[in-house]
């Protein structure tokens, strides 16, 4: 596709990612958030990109937004969050004001998107939807939902509501489970609170200490989300969810693949590996995405990822983190 492509959301950390690759496959991007990029918690955007105010819960104001940029796909990543503290912890604290950004939004934006006609939209579910993984392997998209957190649990409605809406009004529409989420400009802790003040420390030359957990965890590169949800909006996607996943492993794996790549602060990083605190959650099977859209993880390990988060930390772009 070689449209607009409007990035709802894309004023944070994956949307910025999203942008950032789309312009670079020559698209031009428009990104909507709630507030300006460049700030101190926000990332900069590559340049030609548009951006524009957007609260996705008003539909008048999402219908506004369609008629001017004329997309011809959307990625939509807007959810509720709190300040540093994630969407996870945004969502217990303030469970109705999630469903409406996280349920009510992503309605709308489908509702204006079929109205505008928009060829195809993409957006990020996560892999909450699951729940506690009890004894489960590897789950496909049909398994069993039992999501214990709010967050996932809006999810889980946003994904029924978005499968009919795609259905009713002819719209191809696509939901992708992302897992841990990391790399480049993440600024907020939320899950990985631990990794990213850390990485702050051994950014700025500081001591810097962790307790990592061992156990396995699904994980991806935000640029490998970023091509992920690309993908879903460069063909009709023959299903409506797909699972994806970059590489498998602990906390503590990572945390010393960075630092063994790092040329800053290696001497006084310390990592302290702890059985207990990894995520919850069933690993996901993936290879849906792989056969029906081609996706394949650039960084398909611990170690090439954590290669790239390394090389590009430096005290200059600490406010990224």
């Amino acid at each position: 596709m070689t449209g607009t492509l409007l990035v709802v959301g894309g004023t944070g950390f994956i949307g910025a990612a999203v942008a950032r690759a789309a312009v670079a496959a020559g698209r031009r991007v428009v990104v909507t958030g709630h507030d300006t990029p460049g700030g101190p918690a926000l990332p900069d955007l590559p340049g030609g990109v548009g951006h524009t105010v957007l609260d996705v819960t008003d539909r008048a104001a999402v219908d506004a937004v369609l008629a001017t940029t004329r997309p011809d796909a959307i990625v939509h990543l807007a959810a509720f969050g709190v300040g540093a503290s994630g969407l996870a912890a945004g969502a217990r604290q303030r469970p109705a004001l999630a469903v409406d950004v996280n349920v009510r939004g992503l309605a709308n934006v489908i509702e204006s998107a079929s109205a505008h006609g928009v060829r195809r939209l993409c957006w990020s579910s996560s892999s909450t939807v699951y729940g506690p993984a009890a004894g489960r392997g590897a789950v496909g998209e049909d398994a069993a939902l039992t999501p214990d957190l709010v967050y996932g649990a809006t999810k889980v409605g946003a994904e029924q509501l978005a499968r009919v809406l795609a259905t009713d009004l002819g719209l191809p529409v696509a939901g992708l489970r992302l897992p841990l989420v990391y790399g480049p400009g993440r600024w907020y802790g939320g899950s990985q609170e631990t990794l990213v003040r850390f990485l702050d420390d051994l950014v700025a030359g500081r001591p810097a200490r962790i307790e990592a957990w061992t156990g396995t965890a699904d994980w991806i590169h935000v640029d490998d989300a970023a091509a992920a949800l690309l993908a879903g909006v460069e063909t009709d996607p023959p299903s409506p969810l797909y699972n994806v996943v970059g590489h498998r492993g602990g906390l503590a794996e990572l945390v010393r693949a960075i630092v063994a790549a790092s040329t800053t602060g290696r001497a006084g990083a310390t990592v302290v590996e702890i059985p207990d605190g990894a995520p919850d959650l069933p690993l996901m099977d993936d290879r849906r995405i792989r056969a029906e859209l081609g996706f394949s993880p650039r960084y398909g390990t611990a170690a090439s990822g954590a290669a790239d988060y390394a090389a590009r930390l430096s005290p200059d772009t600490e406010e990224d983190l």
